[in-house]
């Protein structure tokens, strides 16, 4: 009986956690969006590259203007390298995050080897295996899209989502496709074979107007090519 007690009162203890990290983690995905909304309107030009397009935006604006975080990018982690990993400074427990970072564009945007599909295998995929994780226990991370061509993210993410039964094979149990949660949010929730449960928030952001001339060239030449 006490145990059975006990175990409901850990229980409550880690959904207050959970509740609190949610609530940090959502507060800090909101900077990181109005910095790339800053980035944007200093109409800074970027290649096509991920880690290059990741580099400007928490060297220049992340590290800058978000002064109660620190910012490692390819932060060593179990069995990868994070592309950004942040650990608030202010708080006593000062929790962590982790935000992986891929590029999307309008190629292939259904199949399983295009930008989209690459989201998925390289991106969610290492979520929900802990091939990144931190050492809490509350399996709940970021992803963030750099878009490089003009497209409809809506739409995009429904080719995320059916390209996700796809790829996974039925060995994750998707409890929630990728939706809109609040402004420039999106949210999805999924279970993995041994029942444990991961939270994945999804930021689309669009620098397809801020790419470098020579990268607007490549892209039209490559789309010929095709």
């Amino acid at each position: 009986m006490f145990d059975e007690y006990e175990n409901i009162l850990d229980a409550d203890n880690f959904l207050t956690k959970q509740m609190y990290y949610i609530t940090r983690f959502k507060e800090l995905l909101k900077e990181i969006y109005q910095n790339y909304e800053l980035l944007i309107r200093d109409n800074i030009k970027v290649p096509k590259i991920e880690n290059k397009i990741r580099d400007i935006l928490v060297d220049n604006y992340l590290k800058k203007n978000i002064s109660n975080c620190t910012f490692k990018k390819e932060e060593a982690n179990n069995l990868g390298r994070v592309d950004i990993f942040v650990q608030e400074t202010l708080t006593d427990d000062k929790p962590q995050f982790i935000v992986e970072c891929k590029i999307l564009d309008d190629e292939n945007i259904d199949g399983t080897e295009g930008l989209n599909a690459k989201y998925i295998k390289n991106g969610i995929q290492r979520f929900l295996t802990e091939h990144y994780c931190l050492e809490t226990d509350f399996r709940i991370n970021a992803m963030i899209g750099f878009i490089v061509n003009k497209l409809n993210i809506l739409n995009n993410i429904g080719s995320i989502n059916r390209l996700t039964d796809k790829l996974l094979n039925n060995l994750v149990i998707v409890k929630q496709e990728i939706f809109l949660e609040s402004d420039n949010l999106y949210k999805s929730i999924y279970s993995t074979y041994n029942n444990k449960e991961f939270i994945i928030y999804h930021q689309m952001m669009d620098f397809s107007l801020n790419l470098k001339v020579n990268d607007k060239k490549n892209i039209q030449k490559n789309r010929k090519a095709n």
